[in-house]
């Protein structure tokens, strides 16, 4: 497999085509990042390259202005000091969003049940561990953040959430190059799509939007993607970065999940 800097927006295949890019957004927000990225309290910037995030910000502020998610009263999960929440909230300049320092994982987010219009999390979940961690994960940090986030949405309030793919193009790539199959091996859990289906239906969200974007990795996957689609695999939600948009119902239904979780021991 030939493979290509993630810089290079010329992939030649239609896999990585999203409604949600455009390129006019694209090239405002790598106008941002160079006004931005040189402040020194700025955090998230790779320093191998600072557009490396250029195209999940384009992205990201698509879904927010396709789901109406500027306004009300918005919370966004963790820092503002952060290159993607800077570009974002300086494109909506309108908007003051609540950020949050709390520790996700069992401590309450500091607002009203039923307060918020919108909840913001942004690349958070896959490091939320297990509190406390034992021999194997549970998920209840995850759980336990998920049900505050259900709390503080109104009825009908949404929320956007992203998290790299389990199951992405990218780590089945890794993995056959012998290297651990995450977008980064030190994260504490990373999901596939319908893992994070069913998760979100079981907390009683109702699911706008679930998709795949590929935002980080435009290489040349024709050769995996060929062997795949020959062997009969599913070559359809292989972006490296997983985009929902949910909703709170009036009436809060949970579906039973199937994930494999191991009994919680006393």
């Amino acid at each position: 497999m030939q493979n290509q800097p993630a810089t290079n927006m010329e992939s030649g295949t239609d896999i990585f085509a999203s409604p949600f890019f455009d390129d006019q957004t694209y090239q405002y927000v790598l106008r941002m990042i160079d006004s931005i990225a040189g402040k020194p309290d700025t955090l998230g910037i790779p320093s191998f390259n600072k557009y490396w995030d250029a195209r999940r910000i384009t992205i990201t502020i698509n879904y927010m202005r396709r789901f109406e998610l500027t306004r009300g009263f918005i919370i966004e999960i963790g820092s503002p000091q952060y290159l993607a929440s800077r570009v974002i909230w300086e494109t909506f300049s309108d908007v003051q969003p609540f950020f949050t320092s709390n520790d996700l994982r069992y401590e309450p987010i500091p607002v009203a049940d039923n307060s918020a219009d919108v909840v913001i999390c942004l690349e958070v979940i896959e490091h939320l561990s297990d509190w406390p961690y034992r021999e194997a994960t549970t998920l209840n940090g995850l759980f336990f953040f998920l049900e505050e986030v259900f709390r503080v949405l109104k009825p009908g309030g949404r929320a956007l959430f992203t998290t790299p793919n389990a199951a992405s193009l990218w780590t089945i790539t890794r993995a056959l190059l012998h290297q651990p199959p995450m977008l980064y091996e030190w994260h504490f859990r990373e999901y596939t799509v319908e893992e994070i289906r069913q998760i979100m239906e079981y907390v009683g969200f109702k699911i706008l939007e679930l998709r795949t974007e590929y935002v980080w990795h435009l290489w040349d996957f024709s050769e995996l993607v060929g062997f795949m689609r020959t062997a009969g695999f599913d070559v359809e939600m292989r972006g490296d970065d997983i985009f929902i948009v949910v909703r709170k119902p009036e009436r809060r239904v949970r579906i039973p999940h199937r994930l494999r979780l191991p009994v919680r021991s006393a």
